[in-house]
């Protein structure tokens, strides 16, 4: 819609979306006057009939037709249903059950009843006696029983040693199993000391450390050193609600604009605080960066219709930085924003990063 100033009669198109139903105060970019844009009239007649078209009772569907009994087909009668005697019958007996009897009930009497089947080849070894039966090999009887525990905690003694390094076996005679555990302790502890012994005289003899060459914060050069001055001054300023959009300029066409706001986290106040927005083609390479102090911010009709000079200068506002970058306590905020004019095609991501920020004097 058309808004025209009241004061100078300049003219302005605005978005009727723009405007509130009880109007909207805007400001004329040519005389700085401020008047109330009022919304166009409204035609209630033709919204009247939308809601009264909408009102009407709808036509209620047709009733559903009731669904015809499925249709027998000729081959239904072929072959007439299985009554359950014959389901029975042929669930109970099957052609090939009559290659092999069943069982009688002498049959399950006999001591092979629910054992496995007796093959031919089971015949070429005797069975198993109650010994064997019990996991006892046959030159278990060679040796005493009472022998037996003693082998078994030497050959895992054996074992530990051999896993050591030591090639022959440790005789323990009849030395209890309490005993053989208290020297495998031993032997473990003494093996983990030697270890660490070895390692220390290493560490002495080779000393790693003195071909590390770490550099002092001194020997920095002059524009390490500033970078690192820097970093230290900008470490506790966040950024916060950054986002980027196009808007249309009536007099430079599209343009780009970052905004966002810098908060103070150091516990002590800050002010000027300085920010660089930047552009990146997809390879990541700088297109376009600017930058500028935070306090100074435009309103999207500022943006629409204001030339790019009126823009820069407006952002640039030495007011707007004195009173929005000046003396910010801990959890303060203050805004910022960049407008790029004819921005490239190439752009693919933006970058913000706080570069400065001063205390107060």
């Amino acid at each position: 819609m058309i808004v025209a100033c009241p004061k100078c009669g300049s003219k302005y198109n605005l978005p009727e979306d723009k405007i509130a139903p009880t109007g909207s105060k805007v400001r004329c970019a040519k005389c700085q006057h401020v008047f109330t844009a009022m919304p166009p009239a409204k035609d209630f007649d033709a919204e009247l009939s939308g809601l009264q078209a909408a009102e009407a009772p709808a036509t209620p569907p047709p009733a559903p037709k009731p669904q015809a009994p499925a249709q027998k087909m000729p081959w239904d009668d072929d072959e007439p249903a299985a009554g359950p005697a014959e389901t029975a019958e042929a669930a109970k007996k099957m052609p090939w059950d009559e290659d092999e009897p069943a069982a009688g009930p002498a049959d399950e009497g006999t001591p092979a009843a629910g054992a496995a089947q007796k093959m031919p080849w089971d015949d070429d070894e005797p069975a198993a006696g109650p010994a064997e039966a019990a996991g006892r090999s046959p030159f278990d009887d060679e040796e005493p029983a009472d022998r037996r525990p003693a082998q078994k905690a030497e050959s895992k003694d054996d074992e530990f040693l051999n896993s050591l390094g030591g090639g022959g076996s440790l005789d323990l005679g009849e030395t209890s199993g309490t005993k053989a555990s208290g020297k495998k302790k031993w032997i473990i502890l003494g093996a983990a000391l030697a270890l660490v012994a070895l390692c220390g005289a290493g560490l002495f003899i080779f000393k790693p450390w003195t071909r590390m060459n770490i550099p002092f914060l001194s020997s920095l050069t002059g524009k390490q050193q500033e970078s690192v001055d820097k970093a230290d001054k900008v470490k506790d300023i966040a950024l916060r609600n950054v986002r980027q959009y196009y808007i249309p300029n009536e007099k430079a066409g599209q343009v780009f604009v970052v905004e966002g706001k810098a908060v103070n986290n150091f516990a002590t106040p800050k002010e000027r605080i300085k920010v660089e927005i930047s552009l990146f083609d997809e390879k990541g390479h700088v297109l376009v960066s600017k930058q500028l102090l935070c306090g100074n911010t435009l309103s999207q009709f500022q943006l629409q219709v204001q030339s790019e000079e009126e823009i820069n200068s407006s952002l640039a506002s030495e007011v707007g930085i004195l009173t929005s970058n000046t003396f910010l306590k801990t959890g303060m905020d203050t805004p910022f924003m960049a407008v790029f004019f004819k921005p490239p095609d190439t752009v693919k991501e933006f970058g913000v990063k706080v570069i400065d920020a001063l205390d107060p004097k």
